[in-house]
């Protein structure tokens, strides 16, 4: 796992929204946006068990997700590319753990958006290289 700094990890836990890529069977690149968390080591997604990122990340479990702040004054741009492993939590407390984070996170997966046993999967990656950039600067 790479070191996040803490400024990279104040990113990763106030932004909303990431992209993740995954790798299709035809090798081309798929590219999604995701609710994420970030439990201090790993980031944490659901989704349908049936979506196109989980029949992805079982062929192949390399996986990029880019976490950006976007604001008109460039000079204060902020961002992310994380590039990891990909791990699919159908069930169990591991599953229950990250379920919990995500509706704390996100009130609205409750009622909106189920995240169930059976239905639903947690895919949790497995940080192996961070790329980030500060004010237009590449720092890593």
């Amino acid at each position: 796992m790479s070191k996040l700094s803490e400024k990279q990890e104040s990113l990763l836990k106030e932004e909303r929204v990431g992209r993740l890529a995954t790798i299709s069977k035809d090798n081309s690149i798929h590219i999604v946006p995701v609710c994420y968390v970030y439990d201090g080591e790993s980031i944490l997604i659901g989704t349908d068990l049936h979506s196109r990122k989980i029949f992805n990340i079982k062929r192949n479990k390399n996986v990029s997700i880019v976490i950006d702040r976007y604001v008109e004054d460039w000079s204060k741009l902020k961002g992310l590319m994380i590039q990891g492993e990909a791990f699919i939590l159908e069930s169990g407390e591991e599953f229950n753990k990250a379920r919990k984070l995500l509706y704390e996170k996100y009130p609205q997966y409750k009622q909106q958006a189920p995240i169930e046993e059976g239905e639903s999967a947690i895919i949790k990656i497995s940080i192996k290289r961070v790329i980030a950039w500060d004010s237009g600067y590449w720092i890593g």
